[in-house]
């Protein structure tokens, strides 16, 4: 599945990013970073912190906005402080995102090498739970909302249908906000930035969470 993804930021990547020439490279945005992702209510009633990857390009309309195509990961591990192990489905779950984005920035506060930026977009989610192999759901198991969080279906009783096998994957629409601090790097175009931004996937049991990214960013 990860194959497919990237290979789907290839694709996207033209689309996103205009030809870039000497005389207006300054056009040509780029971004690359990780971090530590926090996931907020609902989904923090099923995982825990975690860390992030996102990277992106895109076009400079001018100095102060920008159209940026990304791509950004974030783990979802189960939280065992809430989920107890005996009982509980367990594995690995990680959230991808290709997004498009608009991005308004004051990149010299003041004349200096400080600026800040908001920036917010949605696009494409996808939530995929790996189940270990060693989780065997028993017969007469009462589906709670955990289960459903991993993909598992639900008989009209209100059990665990065992017949089925857990979903691998769920596809939703979602959308992003949040803001970022810049310094100016020398006096190039480069700068590194520390950035905080709010994600909203719609789902049976949405995909809530606000990932802190330290990376470094091309105008």
């Amino acid at each position: 599945m990860f194959k497919k993804i990237m290979i789907s930021v290839g694709l996207l990547a033209p689309v996103c990013v205009p030809p870039v020439h000497a005389e207006d490279f300054s056009k040509f945005a780029f971004n690359i970073g990780g971090g530590v992702s926090t996931p907020l209510s609902p989904t923090s009633n099923y995982a825990g912190i975690s860390g992030n990857f996102d990277v992106g390009a895109g076009y400079n309309i001018d100095k102060a906005n920008s159209i940026i195509g990304e791509f950004s990961w974030n783990g979802l591990p189960p939280d065992f402080r809430r989920l107890h192990p005996v009982g509980f489905p367990f594995g690995s779950v990680n959230q991808y995102a290709l997004t498009a984005n608009y991005r308004h920035q004051w990149s010299h506060l003041g004349g200096s090498r400080f600026g800040v930026y908001l920036i917010g977009g949605g696009g494409w989610y996808y939530r995929h739970a790996s189940v270990d192999r060693s989780f065997v759901v028993q017969s007469g198991t009462v589906c709670v909302p955990a289960f459903t969080w991993w993909g598992f279906a639900c008989t009209n009783g209100g059990f665990v249908d065992t017949t089925q096998i857990a979903s691998k994957g769920t596809s939703m629409g979602g959308v992003n906000a949040g803001g970022g601090f810049t310094i100016r790097l020398s006096d190039s175009g480069w700068k590194f930035y520390v950035e905080s931004r709010y994600n909203y996937a719609w789902s049976r049991i949405p995909s809530t969470f606000v990932p802190v990214t330290f990376g470094f960013r091309f105008n």
